[in-house]
């Protein structure tokens, strides 16, 4: 009798394990679903820094740059250099922050596919002033001026380059926000455009677009400085933890790009 009690317990303490690891693995995978699914196209040092080789990443020599592991934490974060196949994936978001030269066929399909109901995020610097040490023409150097044009025209927009009150460091306000950052640039609308226009919202100064596309949406800014944690007055905050200020308006950015109601087609 006592043996048997002793394998019915055990069999009970196996059965609740599985019961707590089959819970757990839920509730992991159910908080991972509740994280919104994000592409990320992006020519910035901030996946592994500067120069990096996979040497260097296997020696651990190499680590993402603050804004990037604060996504990382937040976000159901995939990095690409194509978006080929994009309809067929279960993604919320496509980011492209100062991304290089896109092929023709990306564009299309991320128009297409922000048509038909989706949301992007586009942080594209017509002056980008992040320090490189990498030689001009070098692939891995960050562009120094946003390449989007094809698609930006297609909507309706245009990118312009800072005057010179935004040439050097600026401190923008977005509501609570207030980020610091350099050679801000702007969006005009074109006087002459495609029938494939989008509908936008623009902020005071042409800084940021919010735009209606189809049944999707996306949110521009003529900026990508203000991810460069070397420009963060705040930065002493990721030393305990926290959150700065460039790391709070990306998420509003994010929190907002699903909301199409305040962009009317009228």
């Amino acid at each position: 009798m006592f043996r048997a009690s002793t394998i019915l317990l055990a069999l009970a303490a196996v059965i609740f394990g599985c019961w707590q690891l089959f819970a757990s693995k839920s509730e992991a995978d159910n908080k991972a679903r509740d994280k919104p699914s994000i592409e990320l196209m992006t020519s910035l040092p901030i996946i592994w820094g500067e120069g990096s080789s996979m040497e260097k990443i296997l020696s651990g020599d190499a680590s993402p740059a603050a804004i990037y592991e604060y996504w990382q934490s937040q976000y159901d974060l995939k990095a690409v250099d194509s978006l080929e196949g994009l309809t067929g994936r279960d993604t919320d978001i496509v980011m492209l922050a100062q991304p290089r030269a896109m092929d023709p066929a990306d564009i299309a399909l991320l128009d297409d596919w922000i048509r038909k109901g989706g949301h992007a995020i586009i942080l594209t610097d017509p002056a980008l002033v992040w320090h490189s040490d990498l030689p001009i023409g070098d692939s891995q150097r960050p562009l120094a001026s946003g390449m989007l044009s094809p698609l930006l025209q297609y909507w309706g927009l245009e990118l312009l380059a800072p005057d010179d009150e935004r040439a050097g460091l600026v401190e923008l306000e977005f509501d609570d926000f207030s980020i610091t950052t350099a050679g801000v640039g702007s969006f005009a609308e074109l006087q002459q455009a495609s029938e494939a226009k989008a509908v936008c919202l623009m902020s005071a100064g042409g800084i940021m677009a919010r735009c209606k596309v189809g049944r999707g949406q996306a949110i521009l800014v003529a900026d990508a400085d203000f991810l460069n944690q070397e420009l963060w007055p705040d930065a002493s905050a990721l030393e305990t933890g926290g959150e700065t200020q460039a790391m709070r308006f990306t998420d509003m950015l994010l929190a907002e790009s699903g909301d199409v109601s305040s962009v009317s087609n009228d």
